[in-house]
């Protein structure tokens, strides 16, 4: 199901939006770990605080990524992503301007409330348009801007705090925040197709499927674990532009290898196998980096290939495990758990790092959420009517 069946070219317009509506998110989301030092001397900042200013972003999505997932199954998509990226732009403008750590996280979570939105909407909008053909490749893709996010803060810190200060530096992403506004204007649609009900899947269909329950806590360990890592991944590194410089190999990895995972996991059509072994190659990564096994450059980059595979095979499963109508919220479902491990995931390794300065308890623990979450991600297999074998995930 096309979003413009007449207008082929539209679904890849619609992708182009996305993608530079999901890059605003992201240099939101990653812009704590630069900042790190800074805000920790201008505020007087704890491991444990800076941890929680991290995740914070994912606080509304605990407690909103349902009903707003259920309700975005029903509402207008262009009107929704409008709202959403004006509560983006509210909670940039706070944090940039913030005078204590209070608006820090004030802003923190204003924005997360409108990125949940968006997120949520986006891989709504991409579900439909892409549905049948090219899902995952363009999962892939949309999912490649959240490491390319990273790469761009990271490379450009230095100069830019140095230049403009860290609130001219943050004011920046506000521009970009509204950059985003007109280019999703101009390409969402102002409703979606609705589409019959999958064979199989008419009575009972309100139930929530086991195989959901599982991709949604494989989700939420791999974010707990991910978001932990590029937080304090650069002083683990060794400080400074250096550290920084090592950790997006993260993201330099993701960005090349989202795609072409989305490409193979098109062609193989088995995405739960993909998100398992995504998961194994970071909980191994996290085991060797606890143990002291693995250099800084050779860890990270491993664990960009972690990031490749997970996103683009996890984005591509819901549309796999309930009905179209049903879609919004089963992605609703996922980003809840999501952003309760992003919230938990730094929350915790800041306050392991205030507990003991080596970096085996911390790396060692979150190797244990990612194993855990390839285990889970076994059952996340679909059970419906009707797919054909090849189609499981």
């Amino acid at each position: 199901m096309s979003i413009a069946p007449r207008e082929g070219s539209s679904r890849w317009l619609v992708l182009a939006s996305a993608m530079v509506s999901f890059f605003a998110v992201g240099m939101t989301f990653f812009a704590v770990p630069p900042l790190v030092g800074t805000l920790r001397a201008e505020f007087a900042l704890s491991n444990l605080a800076i941890g929680l200013l991290m995740g914070a972003i994912a606080v509304p999505a605990v407690a909103l990524s349902l009903p707003l997932g259920a309700a975005l199954d029903r509402w207008p998509p262009r009107a929704a992503g409008l709202a959403g990226l004006a509560a983006m732009l509210a909670g940039s403008v706070a944090f940039a301007a913030a005078p204590g750590y209070g608006w820090l996280l004030a802003g923190r979570l204003v924005f997360g409330v409108g990125a949940l939105l968006v997120n949520l909407l986006l891989a709504r909008l991409l579900s439909v348009a892409f549905a049948g053909r090219e899902l995952a490749l363009a999962m892939g893709l949309f999912t490649a801007t959240y490491p390319a996010s990273m790469i761009v803060l990271f490379t450009l810190h230095p100069v830019l705090e140095a230049r403009l200060g860290w609130r001219g530096e943050m004011g920046l992403l506000v521009v970009l925040v509204a950059v985003a506004i007109p280019l999703h204007a101009v390409a969402a649609p102002r409703r979606l197709p609705q589409g019959p009900p999958r064979a199989g899947q008419g009575r009972g269909s309100r139930a929530l499927p086991a195989a959901l329950v599982a991709l949604g806590i494989a989700w939420m360990l791999y974010f707990a674990a991910f978001a932990a890592a590029p937080t304090f991944g650069p002083e683990w590194a060794g400080g400074g532009a250096a550290g920084l410089l090592a950790t997006s190999l993260i993201t330099w990895v993701a960005l090349a290898g989202a795609p072409l995972a989305g490409a193979a996991i098109d062609r193989s059509g088995r995405p739960r196998v993909w998100c398992m072994a995504g998961l194994g190659v970071m909980a191994a990564t996290l085991g060797l980096m606890a143990a002291g096994a693995l250099p800084a450059a050779a860890a990270m980059a491993a664990l960009g290939l972690a990031a490749a595979v997970v996103p683009p095979a996890v984005y591509s499963l819901p549309a796999r495990l309930v009905p179209p109508e049903r879609t919004g919220f089963a992605f609703g479902f996922i980003t809840a758990l999501s952003n309760l491990g992003a919230l938990a995931g730094p929350a915790f390794a800041g306050a392991v790092r205030d507990a003991t300065p080596a970096w085996g308890p911390l790396w060692g623990s979150l190797a244990v959420m990612a194993l855990a979450g390839a285990a889970v991600a076994a059952f996340a297999r679909p059970r419906a009517a009707g797919v054909p074998e090849g189609a499981e995930g």
